[in-house]
């Protein structure tokens, strides 16, 4: 399903239901679009409001004139889909500088930047502790999250990424060489500085293994100057089959599994993290690296078939783990709790 306001029910919020009515606002990483799928298969109320409008420049009078009338517009649809649901669950606290207007009354879901990196812009840190404080309730989709929402809501809620990738088609053609691929973006937010030390490393195995990544990113020209070969960005699918086609992917270097790493794992490819991974200790990811060396010497190893990969215990690691159903029983007590709060 792709989401869109049209996707947004007209109909009150249910009277007497057990589960709470809920419009989502805005989407992260698929969350909100991968959760509704499954709360409307159960026969939940739960819809969805896109933002006002795609990153883009608004620079000059015409720019600021024309955001502030979509804005305006968009605010008001909010105001009157809140008022049709018990619940307006906000996707990235960086979003309720705007949807506070329509919607004073909500559930933020911290997906990443917006409090790893936005909460400490002196520009955004006021709103967005305000924003975390005044909440009904905080998610965090991320555990490296903890440490910058607990301060602030020591009540937050770990939401594990919801993953699912069964409605992509893997059509996968064969490689000339094998493939290690980069699945990150080359930016200091995904540890670019120890992804182009594990691409220095694969260069010198040569003609041995084909260097792929992603033309995205300020640090992709220096990738590419190692020896990485750049593909366009693309769609969410064609991205999964980069992922399924590649003999090894090369996850972010960041010590916290995104989005790309839970789907490489999600297709059954084998992953390496270049740099220790200690918040999951009690779930054990089936990850192999931890150091740059470790990781260059397991991508050889893979590539030669001189290490084994099992790939359906890593699909089975991310069905029980992070599976869209165990998100959706999570957040749906989160609304339950919030309404129970209220009476």
């Amino acid at each position: 399903m792709t989401l869109s306001e049209d996707t947004v029910s007209s109909g009150p919020a249910r009277a007497g239901a057990t589960q709470p009515s809920v419009l989502h606002v805005n989407d992260a990483a698929f969350t909100a679009e991968r959760m509704i799928t499954e709360a409307r298969r159960r026969g939940y109320t739960w819809d969805f409001l896109p933002k006002a409008a795609p990153a883009q420049d608004w620079r000059g009078l015409t720019g600021h004139a024309r955001k502030a009338v979509i804005g305006a517009a968009w605010v008001a649809r909010l105001k009157l889909l809140a008022r049709r649901h018990d619940i307006v669950h906000v996707h990235s606290a960086s979003t309720l500088a705007h949807s506070r207007l329509g919607a004073p009354r909500y559930v933020v879901h911290c997906h990443g930047t917006d409090v790893h990196t936005a909460l400490y812009d002196s520009a955004r840190s006021g709103s967005i502790i305000a924003g975390l404080r005044d909440a009904e309730a905080v998610c965090y989709a991320t555990p490296d999250l903890a440490e910058h929402v607990l301060p602030h809501r020591p009540d937050a809620t770990y939401v594990p990424i919801p993953i699912d990738v069964s409605d992509v088609s893997i059509d996968i053609p064969a490689n000339n060489r094998p493939t290690v691929f980069f699945a990150s973006r080359w930016s200091r937010d995904k540890g670019v500085a120890v992804e182009l030390e594990v691409a220095r490393g694969l260069a010198a195995l040569g003609d041995k293994v084909d260097i792929v990544g992603i033309d995205w990113g300020p640090s992709a020209a220096e990738a590419a100057a190692i020896g990485v070969r750049l593909v366009p960005r693309c769609d969410h699918a064609d991205f999964v089959r980069l992922l399924a086609g590649a003999d090894v992917v090369i996850g972010q270097a960041t010590g916290n599994l995104g989005v790309s790493d839970l789907e490489t794992l999600a297709v059954g490819s084998p992953l390496l993290i270049p740099v220790p991974i200690p918040l999951y200790a009690d779930t054990a990811p089936p990850v192999l690296g931890g150091s740059v060396a470790d990781t260059v010497a397991a991508a050889e190893a893979l590539v030669a078939g001189s290490r084994p990969h099992d790939a359906d215990g890593v699909r089975s690691w991310v069905r029980d783990r992070h599976g869209v159903p165990a998100a959706v029983d999570i957040v749906a007590k989160v609304h339950r709790d919030v309404l129970a709060a209220r009476r």
